[in-house]
């Protein structure tokens, strides 16, 4: 029973990994974004 609860907070906490990385991505894509338009223009 406590290693399916372990694995079961091993895999939330995978999982919360892994949107927040996916974040990130979108934010750096946003960012890159922005700088070509910015550079762009110069």
């Amino acid at each position: 029973m406590e290693t399916l609860r372990l694995a079961r907070a091993t895999h939330q906490l995978l999982e919360c990994g892994v949107e927040a990385l996916e974040k990130i991505g979108r934010e750096l894509e946003r960012y890159n974004d922005r700088q070509e338009r910015t550079d762009g223009d110069s």
